[in-house]
């Protein structure tokens, strides 16, 4: 919770993402709500919440010296649904990702992640993107996905575009509210089962390498 709280008050992980942000940042109880809420949210199969982490000795070289000894978490044995995560040395929360709005009758949900500043630009946000997608068609057997962003945006707009291959959707004006920014626009991209097993799995997995 306080590794989250961290990372959604930071101004430069969250500029594409104001509307998310708090006044004065976020603390503890704040991503400790947050964590409780999608939890409840997780039983009631609406959503699927993950957490993007990193054992220290898979840090990029060039990141080292950007992160505080206080930052990592120590080794634990995670519980999860079909048993336990090992992590066995010390370990940095890089951010989250997961399914949201999940419409069983209609195969159709909606996909977002959240990364920490520095490790943009290393393949996280797309090894989450591609595993939170797999999860989405391959076990949950959706038919639609949907990803929101914002003009802004053109990492994420680029990555849709140019790796995943899909245009914006849909332009949606002004929902987006941020208080003391206004409104923004909502870049909507989708993507499909068919195009999932005609062939992106498969691209996605060997840009990265898995």
């Amino acid at each position: 919770d306080a590794a989250l709280a961290r990372l959604f008050s930071d101004a430069e992980t969250m500029k594409f993402l104001k509307f998310m942000m708090r006044p004065n940042g976020y603390t503890v109880e704040h991503a400790s709500w947050r964590r409780r809420a999608r939890d409840e949210g997780q039983l009631r199969k609406e959503l699927v919440n993950y957490t993007i982490v990193m054992k220290k000795s898979q840090l990029p070289r060039e990141l080292v010296d950007k992160i505080h000894i206080e930052e990592f978490l120590a080794p634990e044995t995670v519980q999860v649904d079909n048993g336990v995560i090992e992590i066995d040395e010390p370990y940095l929360v890089l951010g989250c990702c997961g399914i949201s709005e999940i419409d069983a009758s209609n195969h159709c949900a909606k996909a977002g992640i959240i990364v920490d500043s520095r490790f943009w630009r290393h393949k996280v946000s797309s090894a989450a993107l591609y595993l939170t997608l797999k999860f989405g068609f391959e076990t949950l057997n959706m038919h639609r996905i949907a990803l929101e962003t914002t003009e802004n945006n053109l990492g994420m707009r680029g990555w849709m575009e140019n790796v995943v291959g899909v245009k914006v959707e849909c332009i949606r004006k002004e929902v987006l509210y941020t208080e003391g920014y206004g409104y923004q626009d909502s870049w909507d991209y989708v993507v499909f089962d068919h195009q999932w097993f005609g062939g992106l799995e498969k691209r996605l997995r060997v840009r990265l390498s898995l």
